[in-house]
């Protein structure tokens, strides 16, 4: 039975991958899937990007260009271990995630060091701040949606990988550090809230609201 593309796409095309034995190449992964090849190596070149597969060169079976092949990534082993050690930093969940959350404010602080300093004169606009904090963190940033003073952000958990849906408060704390840092007109106004995708995929949306009304 041929798998369906009725879920994520994305989850899809990296089940095929994971469970095959070569590289399997974008219109193998068409038929597959019976869909079109565009749209094959449209998810492939996004898992790609994602770092989640890898293009590998196949021998042409004819004259001309080498083929490309695509295989899963293994998630890398540090990932695990890392989201078992903040499972056991603190005696209570509240304390576990005021660690994960110190954490990404410390690592903010320190690939942010050299952004250039706001205009003090100035209140910078929070979603601004907050996506290119991300996309200097190594997230990918997907949307971005403003509206009536609460803002959206839809990412890829990239550079945290499985911790970062295991453990958002690491990126929580990281764009809380961001605000805080740009201006002190930003500094304990906007409340971050961090959601994982339900389907265990790699996208995160994270949304600011004035403090007094984020629930």
């Amino acid at each position: 039975m041929s798998p369906s593309m009725s879920g994520d796409p994305r989850t899809t095309v990296l089940g095929v991958l994971r469970v095959a034995d070569t590289p399997v190449t974008a219109a193998e992964m068409a038929q597959q899937l019976g869909v079109h090849v565009t749209t094959a190596r449209f998810h492939l070149r996004n898992l790609v990007d994602d770092g989640r597969a890898a293009t590998v060169r196949l021998r042409s079976e004819s004259v001309g260009r080498p083929r490309t092949g695509y295989v899963a990534v293994n998630e890398l082993a540090v990932d695990d271990l890392l989201s078992i050690l903040l499972g056991h930093l603190g005696d209570s969940a509240t304390e576990r995630e005021q660690t994960g959350a110190l954490a990404g404010r410390q690592w903010a602080a320190q690939v942010l060091a050299g952004s250039p300093p706001a205009d003090p004169a100035t209140v910078p606009d929070p979603a601004t701040v907050t996506a290119d904090a991300l996309r200097l963190l190594g997230f990918k940033v997907s949307n971005v949606l403003s509206a009536f003073g609460t803002h959206e952000i839809t990412m890829c958990s990239c550079p945290l990988r499985q911790v970062g849906t295991s453990h958002p408060e690491i990126a929580r704390g990281a764009v809380e550090y961001a605000l805080e840092s740009s201006s002190p007109a930003l500094a304990g106004q906007y409340g971050v809230d961090v959601v994982p995708a339900a389907d265990g995929d790699c996208e995160i949306t994270l949304k600011l609201a004035r403090a007094t009304t984020l629930h």
